[in-house]
């Protein structure tokens, strides 16, 4: 089993970030703001830097905002194996992943 997560710039706005989730994660392009009498304490709570994504997705959002993304790889019994960056270039394959099961 593969999860992937992607982790926003340390510079990006927790209200920015919130957005970019809404709107980029959870497919609702109608919102434009978020709004002003949500505290960013709870703007925290929901909207955290690390999110979980597909990796396409997540090349999707290092291209466009910037910050990183890493894969982790789990064996049959749930015990994590291998943790690999996500980078730009190339296809993330599954050969070194399919070889551990």
């Amino acid at each position: 089993m593969r999860i992937t997560y992607y982790c926003f710039p340390d510079s990006m706005d927790v209200r920015e970030r919130a957005l970019i989730t809404v709107r980029e994660l959870r497919g609702k392009t109608d919102i434009t703001e978020v709004p002003a009498d949500v505290s960013d304490e709870t703007l925290e709570r929901n909207f955290p830097e690390w999110v979980d994504t597909t990796v396409t997705m997540a090349k999707k959002l290092m291209k466009a905002y910037g910050g990183h993304a890493v894969t982790q790889h789990f064996d049959r019994d749930g015990g994590l194996f291998e943790t690999t960056p996500v980078t730009l270039k190339g296809n993330n394959s599954r050969f070194k992943y399919n070889q551990h099961l």
